[in-house]
């Protein structure tokens, strides 16, 4: 039972919807990639916007820290109160004023937690806000190094140094942890004189809050590595200051993985759906990292794919009412233009559709296509049965040739007549080439060798009346060309380049290569080509020499084009003095081993 087939109206229809749906899903996912792009771009340059912001503000607050630390380690007090200390001389009173000096600056800053000051001889003096003791430091034994080490360490040079947060200590219940910055003191009538180190203890909050306020987005969270690869504050998770998330060393690639790793294993919901940002902090040496929810990105980017849908939809519903109102002239004209292609089908080539206006243009160029291929068709059914018609006179078995050629030559032989014989054999031999894969390739050694036998024939042809030389050069032997390439042009020197009467006809063949392509010239001394057709034939303009019987080359012209396409070049070389001198030019390949 046969299935009932739809209707071309209703087919129509169905092509109308399944067409537009494409270019609409395209535009849809361009959109929607174009606007996720674009969020994206918008998200990375705000987060790196904050981030450089971050960066500004850190080091404008650090220098106002500085500033405390320089008027303590510049000041000619400190100098002297350093040296009655590890002297002895009055060091009650120098502790005493010296200590009055660090609380008078120490208030001057919201997140100083401590100052201290180490002497040449090894005396800590101290003032801080993390212990009622008046004497010791509250964070000292708890800091990654000695206080002889860190000593050498702020003594080394004039810079100032910044040691990221460790734990300091525990005070009134609550856990202190502390980033110091520190310079050597100096005395400015010796600048080399060791005159002791002075240590500012900052809290960790200080670094927290300048976190917190580069950022007016609840969706952007900020935090600090250090120069080991370990963080420097995380905000109110504290214990994770000092765990070490990568190797700092590594690239910026290498360690923006590290860290969204880190906070992937350890903060799901912070890195979920986050993307993470980077910049390095030259100056300190350390890492400012951004992690900046796409929540918002991800609700705008449904949004659109939502806002794509419904218009999807409201097109396809024009798309239908339109369809259904073209596709009545759209039928008719199909149908009629279908019918002319039944007789075609039928025999009748003579058919042809004719247009009219109510024809939409669509259907007008598939008319326009079909009389013109119902055209092309007559004229190709005529070529073909003319083409049928040389195939049968052409029709003969070369192996019959090659063996009545043999046995003609056998018969010269016994009658002692060689010159036949050799010219027996050279034809066959010419044949046999020129029939055996006749559009093969072949090295120009083979091809020179094959023509060399040739124009022997040609010259036993005209009792040798002209002299024939070529010269290939050693790098051209194995060079590849088609087969026949230059018989045509050799042909056209002999048949229509020399006079009877001329006595020293020379043709000679040159062939020479460079890394690019092969260059083969034919050049006679003959009576040469006129100007006018040389031009045609350096234009190109092949046609008006079809009927010219002095020129037989647009057969191999055509080849030209055919084997090697705008690569295949051939010209005449006008102004020659005597005769005429054809150049090609054609790709070089040659044959490997």
């Amino acid at each position: 039972m046969s299935m009932k087939k739809t209707s071309l109206r209703n087919r129509l229809i169905r092509v109308f919807i399944l067409t537009s749906m494409l270019p609409i899903v395209i535009l849809g996912v361009f959109s929607y990639m174009s606007m996720s792009a674009t969020l994206s771009r918008n998200t990375e340059m705000m987060s790196k916007s904050s981030l450089k912001q971050l960066d500004n503000n850190l080091n404008i607050s650090l220098d106002a820290y500085e500033d405390v630390l320089y008027q303590l380690y510049t000041d000619d007090n400190m100098v002297k109160w350093v040296f009655e200390i590890d002297e002895g001389t009055n060091e009650a009173v120098a502790v005493n004023q010296m200590r009055r000096f660090m609380s008078s600056l120490l208030y001057t800053k919201d997140y100083i937690r401590a100052v201290s000051v180490i002497t040449p001889g090894g005396e800590l003096v101290t003032y801080e806000q993390m212990t009622p003791a008046t004497y010791k430091s509250s964070w000292m034994d708890n800091f990654s190094k000695t206080e002889d080490e860190l000593y050498m360490d702020i003594s080394r040079d004039n810079g100032v140094h910044v040691y990221p947060t460790e734990f300091g200590t525990n005070f009134a219940k609550k856990d202190y942890y502390l980033f110091h910055i520190a310079h050597r003191i100096i005395d400015y009538k010796s600048l080399t004189k060791d005159c002791g180190v002075v240590i500012i203890s900052v809290d960790e909050d200080f670094l927290k809050d300048i976190c917190l306020s580069s950022s007016d987005d609840t969706g952007i969270f900020n935090f600090l590595v250090d120069d080991k690869g370990q963080i420097v504050t995380f905000g109110d998770e504290s214990e994770v200051i000092g765990t070490p998330v990568t190797d700092a060393s590594g690239s910026d690639e290498k360690r923006l993985s590290d860290y969204e790793l880190f906070l992937h294993k350890n903060y799901p919901q912070l890195a979920k759906e986050a993307a993470v940002f980077l910049m390095h902090d030259d100056e300190l040496s350390w890492d400012v990292v951004n992690v900046t929810s796409l929540s918002e990105l991800t609700r705008l980017q449904r949004r659109q794919l939502f806002l794509i849908a419904v218009v999807g939809v409201l097109v396809m519903v024009v798309v239908v009412l339109m369809s259904t109102g073209l596709s009545a002239n759209l039928v008719k004209s199909v149908n009629y233009v279908t019918g002319r292609m039944k007789q075609a089908r039928n025999g009748d080539l003579s058919v042809r559709a004719e247009k009219d206006k109510a024809m939409p243009a669509e259907i007008e160029t598939i008319a326009d296509a079909f009389n013109d291929m119902m055209k092309k068709l007559n004229v190709a059914l005529t070529n073909q049965q003319e083409a049928q018609i040389a195939a049968l006179e052409a029709q003969i078995n070369p192996h019959f040739l090659y063996n009545t050629l043999d046995t003609i030559n056998w018969m010269a032989i016994d009658k002692d007549e060689y010159d036949i014989s050799n010219a027996i054999s050279a034809l066959a031999n010419i044949l046999r080439y020129a029939i055996v894969n006749s559009n093969g390739e072949v090295t120009i050694r083979d091809e020179m060798e094959w023509l060399r036998k040739y124009i022997y024939l040609q010259q036993y042809r005209v009792k040798n009346s002209f002299s024939y030389n070529a010269f290939v050069e050693p790098d051209a032997q194995n060079a590849i060309v088609h087969k026949l390439l230059l018989q045509p042009f050799v042909e056209n020197a002999i048949k229509h380049g020399f006079t009877p009467e001329q006595e020293d006809a020379e043709l000679k063949v040159y062939v020479s290569c460079n890394d690019r392509s092969l260059e083969i010239v034919i050049e006679d001394n003959g009576k040469g080509m006129d100007p006018e057709v040389i031009e045609k034939i350096n234009r190109r303009d092949f046609e008006t020499l079809k009927g010219n019987t002095n020129i037989g080359i647009s057969n191999v012209v055509t080849r030209l084009e055919m084997y090697y396409g705008k690569d295949g070049k051939m010209r005449a070389v006008p102004d020659m003095d005597k005769g005429s001198r054809i150049v090609i030019d054609i790709p070089l390949k040659k044959k490997t081993d």
